[in-house]
């Protein structure tokens, strides 16, 4: 019989970079060929767009739906609670103020009637949260339901001897018996495969999290600007420079647009393929005059004087107070900047498209990470599989359901009220339903913002444009152990060496010897590591 609780203390000791992880075969974290090859042959569960609500711009797997209020008419999609009565147990994190406990927090009192089950929830700030699962990995002791972080050392080993397989609940078919699940796509399931098993349910985000120049609209119509599309890097660097105006305290930028000026320049995203051969994006050749364009606009000197210091707090203050024009940032952004809009009815924003850099460029958009993290079932879990997938199920019920209202807001006249037919959190909402259950699973976010409708339309256009020329990363799906136990992460010092050049302290030049020292030190093995797992998952598929 296996010993658990030392397979978990093992688990825990390649999670955290201890002495286990030394002595290891670097084909058991899950990179090697034939777990490569194991990964390809699963089949990913088959999606199915769920239709019970009718948006009022319609998506794709790709392109999130719109709407333009939150239907009248919520539908109740899921007729039985899904719990089995028993407690279950949720690790997770959330981005706000922790909420009040239970006892006094009538949401999660409510939640626990409309699952069938009370829910135990270990709960932290995101930016404690890895080191909370780390330490409770290393423990032994986890709970039913494990958000897990992306970027855990070893996670299919991990995987494998953690979470409760799902493959044959949810490959193909099957899963249309969680029509919510099936309604998530697949570039959401592919992060979820490991051991050439499907361990994991996925957190989903992709064109939620793809970015662009953000921009304060009301602001620049102040200036007789209403449709500020340039058409290549030198028209961009004009209309910073047109907008830039420090003597009363504003400024083009909140920070360097730098992903902006690669994406006009057409460099791709993350690591690309060709042929079997693997090229991370910071070995593109344009890069060096990506970093030119950076100069020219740091000695325009239309970013704000503490733009390479001030943190993401902070650059939003700016742009919500009109400090900044510009900020880059992702859709999940551009409405928490009205959700903290302090300026009044005339606020408003929008997004420009990626211009060409100059005239026969080719620009592209960099579609955002599919994932936020990833959610394991404890093998240990006395709950049957069913059961939790049922759970996350309802988790994952779209927008303009009756459960994805409770979820998201709550009770109607304690956690919210009603404008028309949109919900406005009360102050017992804002402070009690941010329980993290969002890191359960969820939904596909959808376009919406409360009151706005002309928020999802300008959004779903922008979405639509940046969708015909998506650069995806050619990694995603595929394991480099270097990659997350490195300590300078995917680029480290080149990072460093890239900041001071675009800072004016280090000439352009220095950039090409630091690309030499990261390939050496970090990029060729990252490479090989993907090279080989492509190779099997070609083979394997």
């Amino acid at each position: 019989m296996v010993d658990r609780r030392g397979l978990l203390g093992a688990s825990a000791a390649l999670a955290v970079g201890g002495p286990w992880l030394a002595g290891c075969a670097p084909s058991s974290g899950g990179g090697g060929t034939e777990q490569q090859q194991e990964n390809a042959a699963v089949t990913l569960p088959t999606y199915t767009k769920y239709e019970g609500v009718t948006p009022d711009f319609v998506g794709t797997d790709i392109v999130l739906d719109g709407f333009k209020a939150y239907p009248a008419e919520p539908v109740k999609a899921i007729e039985e609670p899904p719990g089995d009565g028993k407690v279950i147990t949720l690790m997770t994190h959330t981005p706000g103020a922790l909420p009040p406990g239970k006892e006094q927090n009538a949401f999660w009192q409510e939640l626990d009637t409309r699952l069938g089950s009370p829910l135990d929830i270990s709960l932290a700030p995101n930016d404690q949260y890895t080191a909370k699962f780390q330490a409770r990995v290393a423990s032994g002791d986890l709970p039913d339901v494990i958000n897990i972080p992306n970027s855990t050392a070893r996670l299919p080993d991990l995987l494998e001897a953690t979470c409760l397989d799902l493959t044959e609940h949810l490959a193909g078919d099957a899963v249309a018996d969680y029509p919510f699940l099936a309604n998530l796509g697949p570039e959401y399931w592919k992060g979820c495969v490991a051991k050439g098993r499907i361990y994991t349910l996925p957190v989903p985000r992709l064109m939620s999290r793809t970015s662009g120049p953000l921009y304060r609209a009301d602001l620049l119509a102040e200036k007789g600007i209403n449709d500020p599309e340039p058409k290549d890097f030198e028209e961009f660097l004009a209309l910073c420079q047109e907008v830039n105006d420090p003597k009363s305290n504003r400024w083009a930028w909140s920070r360097m647009p730098n992903s902006y000026v690669y994406q006009m320049l057409g460099i791709p995203n993350g690591w690309q393929e060709e042929g079997g051969a693997f090229t991370y994006w910071m070995e593109d050749e344009r890069v060096a005059q990506g970093l030119e364009a950076q100069v020219k606009l740091l000695k325009a000197g239309v970013l704000n004087p503490d733009a390479f210091t001030a943190k993401s707090s902070t650059r939003k203050q700016w742009f919500g107070g009109g400090t900044v024009i510009f900020d880059y940032d992702s859709y999940v952004a551009w409405n928490q900047y009205y959700s903290e809009n302090t300026a009044g009815e005339e606020f408003a924003v929008g997004m420009l498209d990626v211009a060409p850099f100059a005239s026969g460029a080719e620009p592209v958009n960099w579609l955002g990470s599919a994932l936020d993290s990833i959610t394991g079932f404890n093998k240990d879990s006395e709950h049957s599989v069913e059961t939790l997938l049922k759970v996350a199920n309802w988790m994952a019920a779209g927008f303009g359901t009756q459960e994805y209202l409770f979820r998201k807001y709550g009770t109607e006249g304690a956690n919210y009220e009603l404008a028309g037919t949109d919900p406005t959190p009360t102050r017992e909402g804002v402070i009690e339903v941010g329980l993290g259950i969002q890191y359960f699973t969820d939904a596909p976010m959808s376009l919406y913002y409360p009151g706005k409708p002309e928020v999802p339309e300008t959004q779903h256009a922008i979405m639509t444009k940046q969708a015909e020329k998506l650069s995806r990363d050619a990694s995603y799906g595929l394991y480099s152990e270097t990659k997350v136990t490195s300590s300078s992460g995917p680029s480290g010092a080149l990072n460093d060496t890239v900041n001071q050049i675009v800072q004016g302290k280090q000439p352009v030049s220095d950039y090409a010897p630091a690309l030499k020292t990261w390939q050496q030190e970090t990029g060729d093995a990252m490479r090989a590591e993907y090279e080989e797992a492509f190779a099997a998952s070609e083979a394997g598929g």
